[in-house]
């Protein structure tokens, strides 16, 4: 018997789910309608153009009917629908609201399609000449993301997911007796929520870019394509160029802005982390950089046609790859931005290798045809870019031999064993990469396309590189730079920092117009500061409480702070001014004080990192930086209790121990040492067995300090008392329980006052603004190549 549900909103889903089966099957017949108008004759393919252009703006319309309809449910908190549960609950803010629909597999799927989509629609409009060819395989890729989200199961076998699934149906609550209940919606009161790792205003602009930048690379993957399908082997790239640097922009865009979430929002104290996610969206960026400059060359000298043909096509199938690597589940346990395991790896996989053999089978039938230079001089612009190409490109492939090791252990059984200090590994395999590129990112500069007199180059270049010299020696020796690898990169990145600037002062109105020395500054001012910043990085948390922090928390790098006590710490003293609670969160405030000549503290500011409560997906600990010119001091808590309950007893049991005279014990880094035992007679004691019995202690601190300690124990009318000895410096109480029938011995209890105290670690990070004034210059720089490129491409452009 069938239940009626009661309360459900099942109109969203079935429009949502008819709008993704139309959409696919309209993809599929643009593809085949744009193939046939490429390949019939002139007379023909204006009615298949026709066809094709109606089905591709019905794809496109079907697409944003089921983005609108995802939106809707989750801006509705319609909680039948499984998506809407795991991503949304009722007090989220309508910012977060919005980025809960990129959140999940599906829902980040379907935004990068709308991308994809929109993309489509502007090829359409602006690039008629090469549209038959380009929106080919631009469908062709619709027909593959597309059919990712259309949940059809056919037994055991699955192709793809369904965002517009219903809680009651998805696979882990078909036998849940819960949903046989017809009123079972009105039980569900709130949805599980968004991860809390993602509740950030970073994170509202990073996938969303990330997604855009993705969808920007297939543009040049499918003018790449289209010059090899047609034989059009120079021309495709005046209109592709645009696409490309927009891709390089908004991929790039993506990735810092990922950088700078990490930075602000999590506690591995740092920019990169060279997680394997991380490295995935890298790799497409790095190649598709290298395919760029290629282009160049290939627009400018008429040659190294085959190495920008295979970079632009590697590049997006090394979009797919990073795809792969998050969705299929494969670095779920090495990544936390992986996605579990949804049956979506194999899938990708197809996707991937249809592809890349597409591009690859065009390109080898084509490579005899394509036009190369006869004979190559050394001392030229284009053979130094090329170089430079290959060398990006090589980074690239560095990165993603190590990234996949995963990959290989799964699929050809092997052992390989990841790199256990992660960051390490990657900088000094990087190291010489960098220092390579920044080199001949600051000669060529000075080399013209063609043949070039040595003399003059020289002549050119002598000015930065004297600079670069000076300036490396001056950095070094104030700054305490060393090892040949640093030093190298300190010369480097101020070399192609003064060739930059050099070349947009003697140039500005060519280098700055088309943004090329713009990016440049800003790759070298990154380069810079990434070096100042990270290999200066100073922790100065070091633990001077005396208290023993335990195993999971380096003595070097943490310190505990007891509410209302002041302990140095580098050149500051700090104390913990308490806590307060605000919705979810728990902010605490940690004052930073100097002293002035009188020993006076004072305040020099006030750091306030929190955490974040969540009972379903864990607790976050949010660092809090404050910014300063010319470094940033990044504060966070690595342990607090994070109750709201006050403990009703004063002290707590720390040990209890039995002691003789003569001997001593350690504890929270204090040495106790027991001298004697006195005993006493009672005043006004009637008793004959009445007693005082001392024990004569020292206490002293691993600051020096000396503290008398002399607990009593006493024997009156036949009842026992205790006589605590407290030590309010050091918020500790001793007990003196019992004698021992070992002669000289005694049971000792050692008591800790219950304090409020949390544990902090501070890192000092320098010269960290220069990293966020270089993304913005690098980026800046993109933008205006692509205004300029873009312009040149719509002033050639044929109706």
């Amino acid at each position: 018997m069938d239940i009626q549900y009661v309360g459900e909103h099942l109109f969203w889903g079935y429009a949502g789910r008819f709008s993704l089966f139309m959409a696919f099957f309209a993809a599929i017949f643009a593809a085949f309608a744009y193939y046939r108008a490429s390949a019939t004759t002139r007379i023909d393919y204006r009615q298949w153009r026709c066809w094709a252009r109606r089905a591709f703006r019905i794809h496109s319309l079907m697409i944003g009917i089921a983005s609108f309809a995802l939106m809707f449910i989750l801006l509705s908190g319609f909680y039948e629908y499984r998506y809407v549960w795991i991503h949304m609950e009722n007090d989220l803010a309508l910012g977060y609201k919005i980025a809960s629909f990129w959140a999940g597999q599906e829902g980040s799927l379907l935004f990068w399609i709308l991308c994809q989509v929109v993309f489509g629609l502007l090829l359409m409009r602006f690039n008629r000449q090469w549209e038959m060819h380009v929106m080919t395989i631009f469908s062709l890729s619709q027909v593959f993301m597309v059919s990712m989200l259309l949940g059809l199961r056919f037994g055991s076998v699955s192709i793809g997911l369904d965002p517009f699934l219903l809680l009651r149906l998805s696979p882990e609550n078909i036998a849940n007796h819960f949903f046989h209940n017809p009123e079972y919606l009105s039980l569900i009161t709130d949805g599980n929520g968004l991860n809390p790792l993602l509740r950030n205003f970073w994170m509202l602009s990073h996938p969303p870019v990330t997604f855009i930048g993705y969808a920007a690379v297939l543009v040049p993957f499918a003018f790449a394509l289209s010059g090899l399908w047609i034989g059009k082997f120079h021309d495709w790239i005046r209109p592709a160029l645009p696409w490309t640097i927009l891709g390089v922009f908004f991929l790039g865009a993506g990735i810092l802005l990922g950088g700078v979430w990490a930075y602000e929002s999590l506690t591995f104290g740092g920019f990169w982390a060279w997680d394997p996610i991380e490295n995935a969206s890298l790799v497409p960026w790095l190649i598709l950089v290298a395919a760029l400059h290629l282009m160049l060359i290939s627009q400018k000298k008429r040659h190294s046609y085959a190495p920008a043909f295979l970079f632009s096509i590697l590049a997006f199938v090394f979009v797919i790859y990073a795809t792969y690597l998050t969705r299929s589940g494969v670095l779920s346990e090495t990544s936390v931005h992986s996605f579990g395991s949804d049956g979506m790896g194999l899938h990708i996989l197809i996707y991937m290798f249809s592809f890349l053999f597409m591009g690859l089978a065009l390109l080898f039938k084509e490579f005899r045809r394509l036009p190369s230079k006869d004979s190559e001089n050394m001392f030229t612009r284009d053979f130094w870019m090329f170089i430079g190409a290959l060398v990006l490109v090589l980074s690239a492939f560095q990165i993603i031999f190590s990234t996949s090791i995963p990959v290989f252990n799964k699929f050809f059984g092997a052992e390989l064993a990841p790199p256990t200090d992660v960051v390490n590994y990657y900088n000094n395999w990087q190291l010489p990469f960098a220092v390579v590129i920044a080199l001949l990112l600051g000669f060529t500069h000075f080399l013209r396309w063609g043949r070039n007199e040595p003399r003059r180059f020289i002549t050119r270049v002598s000015l930065s590189l004297i600079l670069a010299i000076v300036f490396t020696i001056l950095i070094a020796a104030l700054y305490g730079i060393s090892g040949i690898g640093y030093v190298s990169m300190l010369f480097a990145s101020l070399f192609a920092l003064f060739s930059s600037l050099d070349m947009m002062l003697r140039f500005p109105k060519q280098y700055i117009s088309t943004g090329g020395a713009i990016s440049h500054i800003g790759m070298a001012l990154f380069l810079l500061a990434i070096l100042l910043t990270f290999s200066k990085k100073t922790t100065i948390s070091e633990n001077t409480s005396g208290y023993f922090l335990g195993n999971g928390f380096p003595e070097t790098e943490n310190l505990l702070l007891i509410k209302g006590e002041v302990l140095p710490m580098g050149e500051f003293y700090v104390t913990y001014a308490g806590r307060r609670f605000d919705g979810e969160r728990i902010i605490y405030q940690v004052d930073f004080l100097k002293t002035n000549k009188k020993g006076e503290y004072y305040k020099v500011f006030s750091s306030y990192p929190a955490v974040l409560l969540n009972e379903r997906m864990g607790n976050v600990y949010e660092p809090f930086s404050k910014v300063f010119p010319f470094r940033d001091i990044f504060t966070y808590v690595t342990f607090a209790d994070l109750s709201d309950e006050v403990t009703p007893e004063p002290y707590n049991l720390l040990d209890e121990i039995s002691i003789t005279v003569g001997d001593s014990i350690t504890f929270n880094n204090n040495k106790l040492i027991f001298h004697a035992i006195e005993t006493r007679d009672m005043e006004g004691s009637t008793g004959a067995e009445d007693v005082k019995i001392i024990a004569v202690m020292e206490m002293l601190t691993h600051f020096g300090e000396h503290f008398p300690v002399e607990p009593a124990f006493i024997y009156l009318g036949g009842n026992i008392f205790y006589e605590d000895h407290v030590i309010n410096e050091l918020d500790v109480k001793f007990r003196f329980r019992m004698p021992s029938d070992k002669p000289n011995t005694i049971q000792l209890e050692i008591y800790e006052e219950n304090l409020e105290f949390i544990i902090i670690k501070t890192v000092i990070f320098p010269f960290i603004n220069l990293l966020w004034i270089s993304i913005v210059i690098l980026l800046a720089g993109l933008w205006i190549s692509y205004r300029s490129r873009r312009k040149v491409a719509l002033k050639r452009r044929k109706p």
